[in-house]
């Protein structure tokens, strides 16, 4: 079986890496990329058009400027493979940074359905859960689902390794209204809007440490107007992309309520939490 795999890489040629070459260890199923470099300046597009030429993976590099980010990478990748690599029966979003277990891969392919996204679950270094399937539970607030709740259908996921199959990947693409995050949850929404599954392949597929919230808008250790300047910011919750977001997934009503409620919590120095803003 053969996968393709999409991802953006920025200045992390070590990670990246590691990543690609965690990937090689199965046996069954193979993988091939599109990858979108946004202009990195550590060696990471110099590697990956390397790799291309040696012939030791099959790459299709995008080559960006540096404005992508998450979001516009993951968008112009994917309207870049429909015109050109539909061909693939899954296709596996995916973060570089990512340390996959060697065979897990093979373990799940005789499970992989052709009408439902399989999400692979990834824990930390200290085994608890990172990234996963997202249930909402209540208006906006959700909760992240690893392997022990297999069953249990998702609206939508951390997109770390998230496996499309064709059928759904040539209807659904990267929303590119947003600047950085929150694209995947819009993606997975989507998804399910249009009445397919999504579930959690039940064991964990790979490592990655859950970023901290130090030194971001969520830090209730920074003075109120650095948070909310951190939040503005390209990798914060900007007010643009939160509103949008909010709209397009919950309605008008929650957009505006919501989309307020975080500048409230910060100023009365209350705590603030992605999955309740």
């Amino acid at each position: 079986m053969k996968i393709l795999a999409i991802f953006t890489c920025f200045n992390r040629r070590e990670l990246t890496e590691r990543g690609m070459a965690t990937l090689s260890e199965n046996k069954n199923v193979t993988f091939d990329y599109v990858i979108l470099d946004d202009n990195s300046s550590d060696g990471t597009r110099e590697m990956l058009k390397q790799m291309r030429d040696d012939g030791t993976y099959q790459i299709d590099l995008i080559e960006g400027d540096g404005s992508n980010f998450w979001n516009g990478g993951m968008h112009k990748a994917i309207e870049h493979i429909k015109n050109t690599h539909m061909d693939y029966d899954y296709y596996m979003l995916m973060n570089d940074d990512t340390k996959f277990f060697p065979g897990i891969f093979d373990e799940m392919a005789p499970h992989l359905k052709k009408d439902e996204v399989t999400v692979g679950a990834i824990c930390g270094e200290n085994g608890g859960l990172s990234y996963g399937g997202i249930k909402y539970t209540k208006g906006i607030k959700y909760k992240k689902l690893g392997p022990d709740a297999p069953e249990v259908n998702c609206d939508t996921f951390n997109a770390n390794c998230a496996i499309i199959p064709r059928e759904i990947f040539e209807k659904v693409g990267i929303d590119p209204f947003y600047q950085h995050s929150i694209g995947d949850f819009d993606y997975g929404l989507q998804i399910s809007k249009l009445g397919y599954k999504i579930h959690i392949y039940p064991k964990f597929v790979g490592e990655c440490n859950d970023n901290t919230l130090q030194k971001t808008w969520q830090d209730e250790t920074l003075p109120r107007m650095e948070r909310i300047r951190l939040k503005e910011s390209r990798k914060g919750l900007p007010f643009r992309d939160w509103f949008h977001f909010l709209h397009k997934n919950f309605g008008l009503g929650t957009a505006i309520v919501r989309s307020i409620t975080p500048y409230i919590r910060i100023i009365l120095g209350t705590k603030t939490r992605y999955s309740g803003a």
